[in-house]
């Protein structure tokens, strides 16, 4: 900046105040000192010659200067003049005013020059509006400053110089953050500034160093570029060794896994495990299963082939291990020092080698997921909440001859029973599900995948009914769906076996496009991020054979193998196969297969991304949204935001401006809560295309936090003109309440009813209703016990959810890949488990607050059977009704008469009325038993005397039930119930007497906490109300778990405080209450049918 910003004097000032004096007028009337109205005597003294007058008027100024910076600004060139000149003693002084007059004009460039030059009289103590503002200035130049220098440095650059002034300021302002105890500020301002010996600082000052090493963690995984992030990491590593307290192993083995660095997992491991206690060996199995929560099946391969967690074989075998592990051998190289203790340890302690045997086997169960596979479908069989009802009521709402709903419907149970293995709505609905055909056929039978997920043990035999045979072929839509099936099963958890069988099916299938269609899909899940070259020639070979159906899968399946590899061999064949072919589906698929292998590559991915943004081919800009998306995801990262933005309003094809603004979602999922306020305007495009992916970005970032921002942002667009526009809508407001309880918010249960009556709509576009149908399945996902989630439990972002959303949000051009958002599913549970890995009946927790805040959605009730007065107004007789009033005209004469003779008494009138009305209704009754409930048709051989209306036949009719109601609520004195009438009455007593206890339990309080049972579904929301006291209900607990302070949420191990009791356990063959009998019902009584019955 220029040392004086106004050349010409007291008149440019004049009129840069000009445009802000009306709004200070107010603060400067009610602040006036008292007896001053004008600053004006004060600043003549400026022009006084001797300094101490000068300086005096200075310290006036400054006083009053909030008051009368608009008359100082008149003699801004006179101040500074006085901070310029080296001589004058109070040129500091003349600074500061100068600031603040700059300040309230706005000009906060040349406010922080003036302040930075008034030294020590800038006080940062001084909590008021100026200094607040001068300093977020202040560390936002900083901050520009040091990021640039940072990027400059990794690119070898010269640096620019920091003006030291700058520095001591923002040095001042950690002083105050430590001073004023706020390590959590500090920390965030430490890390935009890239001062990482103050994030050291921040955490070793802390009181609570666990705590703030936990929120550094979370921080610095959405901050930043890569290359920092991994510097933080290291500084967290220096911290976590170098702590006076108890190392947090769990904290440290995240940060290797975040750096890529499996051997030193796999030695902390080896040291925990070698300790001999029961707590090393706990502590081990919970690391284990953290890292197996981060799903890198790539990663996890790596530790188990680590010589550090290898079984040893006596003798022979032993000989025979270091040619088994020279591959590794870098890596042995590495540990030899740290692992030569432990090796000296277990030669010393043969005698335990066995007991260390079985100790170091089922850590190895946990490192191959096989253990948190089989705990996850335990929970999700046992605690499965699918209302069964509800999808017999979609199912009866939809027409069955319409493909679209009806293939919405089945993998819409797909998806409610995700995980569950139960498939008994399919089982009761055999007829119904063989009405799919061709693709939906392929589809429905893919579902059951979905419903079997991780069910590795029995998936041939679970399939194998669909499966392809040696001998007669059957549906090749089946067998195609049976593979995709099996890989969904499978997904994310490599198995050698299964990926030789589907690879032997897609040798066998090279004259069916199907079944080589879902053999792709399958080994491309089996082998997820695998990075396998045998698998992607296999794949390669069948994506040049050059045809649409198998094309396309074969290149999904390339990415899904490939999944943040970033290959420059994989990149180069697949972009120039995609501008080789002239299928549109293959090329979208090699474009998404491109995105996949530039997952969380981040600026690596700069260039490809550049590259096909540019292209002419609008497919494969559509493929560069998806990359920015993947790449970036979860990083909120500025640039790519900007990018995306700017291509959802530029680019002339639809599709692209659709993918660019559903990439936003994938981009900021780390704050979803931001994401509303970028995309509102969006929401409100001209463009359907546009509005569909806004709607749809919400669905995918918000997913399960019931926002009401979101909600206000998609509740316009379930209305909206366009039917697929409504569909994402719906969907993506499906996503938002994902486990939401009417507790929570009455909203959730408007939208529920709007589902249903949506589906029930005829004339609503069959698009939407399939939307409906969906978003009921979402709504409802693994029995009500999982949700969508982009991030592990520990913070860490998930790739196969990442992948799962990109692969389902391709839904618009193909449905079966709607089976993909099962790898977004993860369940929200905490399970606790004993040493051998059981899960014990008896472990209890707290939850600090009503239950109906998280409670189940209540399950849908079967209607209530109409009364039949009600049906009586729907039948209609001209007979009936000429009957009717013939037999009325008779009952008023005879009454007429009987008036005038006065020998009837009360009694005798209403027992006449009675039984008119009830010959009346009987009548009526009798007829419409024989009628069709169509206006103006006549009871076959009768003949209609008069033309009658059918309001008026209505009428009569509504009449007659009243009269019939009326004289049946006062029965003669002597009068005995019949039959029929003493069962409805005792139904309306048992009725009466729900009502009365319904009532009685809606007048006593809610509790305001609950004791809850292992295992059990703990929402994101709930955990921080979730505690583990050392009494329940006055009895100490029996089991305690080992990170009772920092973990409320997924594998819990647990300490057992009683060892010497026995205890109470979950048996695998046990099955949940509710679920033991599938058997057919006892047949009825023998009896005899009558008319009468």
């Amino acid at each position: 900046a220029a040392l004086n910003p106004y050349p010409t004097g007291r008149a440019l000032a004049h009129s840069r105040t000009s445009f802000g004096r009306c709004s200070k007028m107010a603060a400067v009337a009610i602040a006036q000192p008292m007896g001053a109205a004008s600053a004006g005597g004060i600043l003549s003294l400026l022009e006084e010659q001797e300094n101490s007058l000068r300086i005096a008027a200075l310290e006036r100024l400054n006083e009053v200067v909030d008051q009368f910076w608009h008359e100082i600004a008149d003699y801004l060139t006179d101040i500074e003049s006085l901070y310029e000149d080296a001589s004058f003693p109070g040129r500091e002084l003349a600074a500061l005013v100068a600031s603040k007059v700059f300040y309230h004009l706005e000009e906060y460039g040349d406010a922080l020059r003036l302040a930075l030059g008034a030294g020590s009289l800038f006080d940062l103590s001084h909590k008021t509006e100026y200094v607040e503002k001068i300093v977020s200035v202040a560390i936002d130049q900083y901050i520009r400053t040091s990021t640039a220098n940072f990027e400059a440095e990794l690119q070898k650059k010269e640096q620019e110089p920091i003006d030291d002034r700058l520095e001591d300021v923002v040095k001042r302002m950690f002083d105050r953050c430590i001073e004023d105890k706020a390590f959590k500020q500090g920390m965030g301002m430490a890390l935009e500034t890239k001062r990482l010996d103050m994030v050291k600082t921040f955490i070793t000052a802390s009181e609570d160093v666990p705590g703030m090493l936990q929120y550094c963690q979370n921080s610095a995984l959405s901050f930043g570029v890569k290359a920092f992030r991994e510097k933080v990491l290291h500084v967290l590593l220096d911290v976590y060794t170098c702590t006076k307290e108890e190392i947090d192993y769990t904290g440290m083995c995240q940060c290797y896994f975040l750096l890529g660095q499996p051997n030193k997992i796999a030695q902390i491991l080896k040291d925990l495990l070698g300790r001999g206690d029961q707590k090393g060996r706990l502590l081990a199995y919970q690391v284990a299963f953290d890292v197996v929560d981060n799903e890198n099946q790539h990663f996890c391969n790596v530790l188990l082939s680590s010589p550090l967690l290898k079984l040893k074989e006596p003798a022979a075998a032993e000989a025979a291990a270091p040619a088994e592990g020279a591959p590794a051998g870098d890596a042995m190289q590495v540990d030899a020092a740290a692992a030569a203790p432990a090796a000296a340890e277990e030669k010393a302690g043969e005698p335990q080698s066995e007991e260390k045997k079985a100790h170091l086997t089922q850590l190895r169960k946990i490192l191959g997921g096989r253990a948190s596979i089989d705990l996850h479908m335990e929970f999700l069989y046992r605690n499965n909440r699918s209302d069964l009802l509800l999808l017999e009521t979609i199912k009866s709402s939809i027409d069955a001859k319409n493909s679209i709903t009806h293939n919405g419907t089945v993998i819409a149970h797909g998806i409610m029973q995700c995980g569950t293995t139960s498939d008994v709505f399919l089982r009761k609905n055999l007829e119904w599900l063989a009405k799919s055909t061709n693709w939906a056929k392929f589809s429905a039978t893919a579902s059951l995948g979905v419903i079997h997920k991780g069910h590795i043990k029995e998936s041939r035999s679970i399939l194998s009914t669909y499966l392809p045979s040696g001998g007669a072929r059957g549906s090749p839509y089946s067998e195609g769906g049976a593979l995709y099936a099996m890989g969904l099963i499978h997904a994310n958890h490599y198995d050698l076996e299964t990926k030789q069988y589907l690879l032997e099916q897609l040798h066998n299938a090279q004259s069916t496009e199907v079944l080589q269609h879902g053999a792709c899909l399958g080994l491309g899940l089996v082998c997820m991020a695998t990075a396998d070259e045998g698998i992607y020639e296999e794949l390669k070979q069948t994506l040049y054979t050059d045809t649409a159906v198998a094309g396309e899968a074969a290149a999904y399946a390339i990415g899904l193998v490939m999944v943040g590899s970033a290959s420059e061999k994989v990149i180069g064949e697949l972009l120039a196969y995609a501008h080789d072919t002239q299928h549109e589906r293959i090329i979208r698929a090699c474009a998404l297969a491109l995105a996949m292998t530039m997952f969380r590559r981040e600026e690596e991915a700069e260039s490809l991304i550049n590259q096909m943004i540019l292209d002419k081919d609008p497919v494969i800009r559509y493929g560069a949204c998806f990359c920015i998306a993947l790449a970036y995801v979860g990083t909120s990262q500025n640039a790519a935001i900007k990018r995306l933005l700017h291509i959802s309003v530029s680019d002339v094809h639809d599709d692209v401006r659709r993918a660019a603004v559903m990439s936003l979602g994938f981009v900021m999922c780390n704050q979803p809560d931001q994401l509303p306020g970028v995309v509102k305007l969006l929401s409100e495009s001209y463009n359907p295309h546009v509005r569909y992916a806004a709607a749809m970005a919400l669905g995918i970032a918000c997913a399960g936090s019931a926002q009401a921002d979101a909600h206000a942002l998609l509740e316009p667009l379930m209305s909206d003109g366009t039917d697929f526009v409504r569909q994402a809508a719906i969907i993506a407001m499906g996503l938002l309440y994902m486990q939401t309880s009417a507790g929570k918010t009455e909203r959730v249960k408007a939208f529920r009813e709007k589902l249903l009556k949506t589906i029930a709509d005829k004339h609503e576009d069959v698009m939407t209703r399939f939307g409906a149908i969906l978003a009921n399945g979402i709504m409802d996902a693994g029995g009500r016990n999982s949700c969508a989630s982009f991030f592990s439990k520990s913070g860490v972002l998930r790739p196969g959810a990442a992948i799962g959303f990109c692969l389902f949000s391709q839904m618009w051009f193909w449905f079966p890949l709607i089976h993909m958002f099962s790898l977004v599913l993860t369940p929200n549970a905490v399970i606790g488990l004993t040493e051998k890995l059981k899960i014990p009946k008896n472990f209890q927790f707290k939850s600090g607050i009503k239950p109906s805040c998280f409670a189940y959605p209540e399950p849908m009730q079967p209607p209530k059977k109409e009364e039949q007065v009600k049906a009586s107004t729907a039948v209609l007789s001209t007979a009936s009704k000429a009957k009717a009033l013939k037999e009325k005209k008779e009952k008023e004469a005879e009454l007429k008469k009987a008036t005038s003779s006065g020998d009837v008494e009360m009694d005798d009138k209403g027992s006449v009325a009675e039984n008119a009305s009830v010959a009346g209704a009987m009548s009526i009754a009798g007829t419409q038993a024989s009628v069709a409930a169509t206006p103006g048709t006549t009871v076959a051989g009768s003949v209609a005397t008069d033309s009658v209306a059918g309001d008026d036949v209505g009428m009569e009719v509504d009449e007659q039930a009243a009269v019939a109601a009326t004289s049946s609520a006062s029965p003669a004195k002597d009068a005995t119930p019949k039959a029929g009438e003493g069962e409805s009455s005792m139904e309306e007593k048992k009725d009466g007497e729900k009502e009365a206890e319904a009532g009685e339990a809606a007048k006593k309080p809610e509790p305001i906490e609950e004791i809850l049972n292992n295992p059990c579904r703990v929402l994101k929301a709930q955990q921080q109300f979730i505690s583990f006291p050392s009494e329940i209900e006055g009895q100490p607990v029996r089991y305690t778990p080992l990170l009772r302070g920092q973990r409320r949420v997924g594998f819990l191990l647990l300490q057992d405080n009683k060892p010497e009791e026995e205890e109470d356990l979950f048996l695998e063959d046990e099955k949940p209450a509710g679920q033991e009998d599938e058997k057919e019902p006892e047949p009825p009584a023998p009896f005899e049918w009558t008319d009468d019955a």
